[in-house]
């Protein structure tokens, strides 16, 4: 028999990208395109923390007949 885990966690990351000084207002405080990170940004985890842990038959791997239905009404 299989069990699926699936684990309930809380990450801390940091996300680092460097950016041309044009593409933001440093005046401003706005970064513009930049609020949130690209797809170029390097994501590095710090911590990671798991909240809660859960487990449970896994049916797909122990039921190989699936109920057919072909007596279908309109």
């Amino acid at each position: 028999m299989k069990y699926l885990i699936k684990h309930w966690a809380t990450v801390d990351i940091i996300a680092e990208e460097l950016v041309d000084e044009k593409d933001i207002n440093i005046v401003n405080n706005n970064l513009g395109k930049y609020e949130e990170p690209s797809d170029q940004a390097i994501i590095k985890v710090l911590n990671i923390k798991v909240d809660r842990r859960t487990y449970e038959n896994d049916k797909k791997s122990n039921n190989n007949i699936k109920e057919r239905t072909s007596n279908k009404w309109y």
